[in-house]
């Protein structure tokens, strides 16, 4: 008997469903800055020492409806909403000045860790990234590697000396697998052999992809640096998409030139950090004694004193004082090392197991030091730009004070649980769970395709074999296994009803990822007791106690500090984005 099907239309789930406007103006507030505007430029709404110009609100606009996948009515009524969320967050910023939180040692501590990170890019854009070009052959290597997958394993090593001695001992024959289980603490991981399974583009570290799509099966890497530290990669599977068009390239130009514009300054920057660093010039004694004095004060070098501007690490007579780094003009010194450190995180600092660790940590505390006061001394250095950039970066860390501080002040009692549940039983109920297996292509074609192959009644793991994206679908036959309903973010109205042998789909996941479904089971809605209800009941009240709490204090605070929109000027604003 032939099964039942669901056929939906294609969706484009990243920008066009969104679910209310609220949402989209959450997000504007982490966006990057604006640039700099003429001083006399029109004032659209102010608070405290705050303006929002023209300028500052056509950025923020264009942000929204870019979010909003420029299928928005920009209404009166939208923009209103628009400028009244930006100058909320300014009101919030207001708030906290005036409560002094920007004064408290570890918030002022933060706020240099900001400073300098903003530096460390204006480095980064000014010597590394805008000496970038993206060329025709770059996009097609992308294009090739998106439409293909490789199965890798590796083996990790914190540092450079480690990953060195397990070479090494490759080169003499030791067999991978084995080293694996030696390397491993993960018991998979171990077991497996280091195996990562299948990815495509974009999936994993860029170090790491970048070497791996160079290499062909049975291949074995030398050591490759990656964010966490450094891994030998060993190929062991590629699969490619049988048939890649022209008409294909050219839908995909745009997002590729984006993914290669991105993993092109990584890479740039990564590179720069390793040559550099390589090229250092210090004395390892010397590095061997100073980790020593840190072994000996171990309190000093990771406890955090925001009250302090370095570390207080009792060094050794014949340490403190001394060059550790030279390079060229720079040179970087013991006291230069503990102030970098005290703008080094905990985390990081504690990751320093042995004096290779430290080493590499304490090289890439000198680069940093000698970036910042590269890029200060460069004569185009726009001090004004870099310093906004920080400053609105430090506003949003605000933000997320006021809201920790709102989330603080919010109280839940037993009663009002009760009570709302009691209230309100049929919104606490365990979900809906679907059993479903998937097929993923990589572009609406091929979407049309195996959907018209099921639609002519062919098996749908027969079409999964012949059309499916996902080297690790083909082994377990696109299982996923119960998922709640919600977990399918936007798809979940299209699959709220579908039943056991039906088909769902195609859905356009992104711009290059497509999925058809198929449901094996499902696991209906079930009321929960009150005992298993209490932590969503509690969560539910929260949110609106805490959402209350929000309007009532920014209210407040509007008032207090004389917030004003000026809506005839709003108003008057041609738009044309």
């Amino acid at each position: 008997m032939a099964q039942s099907q669901i056929r939906y239309p294609f969706l484009i789930y990243k920008f066009l469903f969104i679910t209310s406007l609220l949402i989209l103006l959450a997000g504007l507030s982490s966006c990057s800055t604006d640039e700099p505007v003429d001083e006399g430029e029109q004032v659209l709404a102010a608070v405290g020492s705050y303006d929002i110009t023209r300028t500052h609100f056509l950025n923020e606009l264009q942000r929204f409806n870019a979010r909003a996948g420029y299928a928005m009515n920009l209404s009166p009524d939208v923009m209103e909403a628009v400028l009244n969320q930006r100058l909320n967050r300014y009101v919030i910023v207001t708030y906290a000045m005036d409560q002094g939180w920007h004064n408290e040692p570890d918030v002022n501590h933060t706020r240099e860790m900001i400073e300098r990170k903003a530096l460390m890019e204006e480095f980064e854009r000014r010597f590394i990234i805008d000496e970038l070009t993206i060329s025709e052959n770059d996009l097609r290597e992308l294009f090739y590697r998106a439409n293909t997958s490789v199965r890798a394993s590796h083996l990790f090593a914190s540092n450079r000396h480690e990953a060195d001695s397990l070479f090494a001992l490759l080169e003499q024959g030791h067999d991978f697998e084995a080293l694996a289980a030696q390397v491993f603490q993960n018991p998979e991981l171990a077991r497996n052999g280091g195996d990562l399974g299948f990815f495509t583009l974009d999936d994993m570290d860029i170090s790491f992809e970048d070497q791996a799509f160079r290499m062909a099966v049975g291949d074995i890497s030398a050591p490759v640096q990656t964010s966490r530290g450094f891994s030998i990669i060993k190929v062991t599977d590629i699969v490619e998409t049988p048939v890649i068009t022209e008409t294909q390239f050219a839908q995909r130009r745009n997002e590729l030139a984006a993914i290669a514009r991105d993993q092109q300054a990584e890479l740039a920057v990564r590179n720069h950090l390793r040559s550099t660093m390589d090229a250092f010039d210090y004395d390892p004694a010397l590095m061997q004694k100073l980790w020593d004095d840190v072994r000996n004060d171990p309190d000093a070098y990771l406890e955090f004193n925001p009250e302090l501007v370095r570390l207080e690490v009792r060094l050794s007579p014949e340490v403190a004082g001394q060059t550790l780094i030279s390079y060229g003009d720079f040179v970087f010194t013991t006291d230069d090392f503990l102030r970098e450190a005290f703008f080094t995180t905990f985390s990081q600092r504690r990751q320093a197991r042995n004096v290779h660790d430290f080493t590499g940590q304490v090289k890439a505390m000198a680069y940093r030091a000698m970036a910042i006061a590269e890029v200060r001394n460069h004569p185009n250095f726009n001090a004004r730009y870099v310093q906004r950039t920080a400053d609105e970066t430090f506003y949003n860390y605000l933000n997320q004070m006021f809201d920790e501080y709102l989330e603080a002040q919010v109280q839940v009692g037993e009663d009002e649980i009760y009570a709302e549940f009691h209230r309100n039983p049929a919104q606490y109920v365990e979900p809906l769970q679907l059993d479903m297996a998937e097929i993923v292509v990589t572009s609406e074609e091929a979407a049309d395709q195996a959907w018209a192959a099921l639609e002519a009644g062919r098996e749908f793991n027969d079409v999964l074999r012949q059309f499916t994206a996902d080297p690790a679908g083909r082994e377990n036959m696109g299982r996923l296994g119960f998922i709640p309903i919600q977990q399918f973010g936007m798809m979940s109205p299209s699959l709220v009803n579908i039943q056991p042998g039906e088909y769902a789909g195609p859905f356009q996941i992104t711009g290059s990822r497509f999925h058809i479904f198929k449901c094996h089971g499902r696991i209906e809605p079930r009321q929960l007791t009150f005992e298993e209800a209490i932590p969503m009941v509690e969560r539910a009240l929260r949110s609106e106690a805490k959402e209350q709490l929000k309007i009532r204090k920014i209210g407040e605070a509007r008032e207090r500090f004389g917030a004003k929109v000026y809506t005839d000027r709003l108003l008057s604003i041609p738009i044309q984005l």
